[in-house]
């Protein structure tokens, strides 16, 4: 079958194939003299047929021949599986905590948090400057004394 090699790596090849040249795969023992392999881990086509773009099966064949050649390497998938647990632990602990977690500490677009299946009201909300009750702090407009003995008319022996 027609091919162009992108990478190899130890068993398993890259390549881009077929007489029309619109799928990416990953093979295993690639023969490059003959031109065969000795089978496909798999394929995703590209093209006119197909509803994905050239760019996204790229990165989904990249995905996958990663995940069988880098030990280190984690699949697209399986990191959304991860963080999208996360997502409903926290919001299982509180959802408007969670919600202004997410947006102070992650930052989430509005398109990861679509993503995420986050209710886009109560996000919207928890990223707006004029939060109900925002925690004190001189970094939140607020610049009262660390300590509440030095508040003005107050003393450390008001407190013992």
């Amino acid at each position: 079958m027609k091919h162009t090699l992108i990478d190899e790596n130890g068993q398993y090849a890259l390549i881009l194939r077929g007489e029309s040249m619109t799928q990416y795969a990953v093979v295993s023992g690639l023969d490059k003299k003959a031109g065969s392999w000795d089978w496909t881990c798999c394929y995703y086509d590209f093209g006119k047929f197909s509803g994905l773009t050239k760019a996204e099966v790229l990165f989904r064949a990249l995905d996958y021949y990663l995940m069988r050649t880098n030990e280190k390497h984690i699949s697209w998938d399986r990191m959304s599986e991860i963080a999208t647990v996360l997502k409903n632990g926290l919001i299982e602990d509180g959802e408007a905590e969670s919600y202004r977690y997410m947006a102070d500490a992650a930052e989430l677009s509005d398109t990861e948090a679509e993503y995420f299946g986050l209710d886009m009201e109560w996000y919207r909300d928890a990223t707006g400057d004029d939060n109900d009750n925002p925690a004190p702090s001189s970094t939140g407009g607020d610049h009262s004394p660390i300590n509440p003995w030095d508040v003005p008319g107050m003393s450390v022996s008001d407190f013992m």
